[in-house]
């Protein structure tokens, strides 16, 4: 819900009927993409890569969640 909030809030409101649908786009090629990497690693590596993987993923996630803070929830 959040993330739909910040979307709306930093598209406007002329924005919000494009923005929407990008995001479920975006979300079900992220799912896909998250399927087709982890077997990929299972297969190649192992599941030995899983926790390196999982930390360089936290940490991205942690870098984009605090710059969204600027952008998504602008102060008024």
């Amino acid at each position: 819900m959040l993330l739909q909030t910040a979307e709306a809030n930093a598209s406007g409101e002329e924005g919000v009927d494009i923005i929407m649908p990008i995001n479920t786009t975006v979300w079900n090629l992220a799912i896909a993409c998250g399927g087709i990497v982890g077997g990929a690693l299972l297969e190649l590596v192992g599941v030995q890569s899983f926790p390196a993987v999982l930390l360089i993923l936290l940490l991205l996630a942690l870098i984009i969640a605090s710059s969204a803070k600027r952008h998504g929830f602008p102060r008024k």
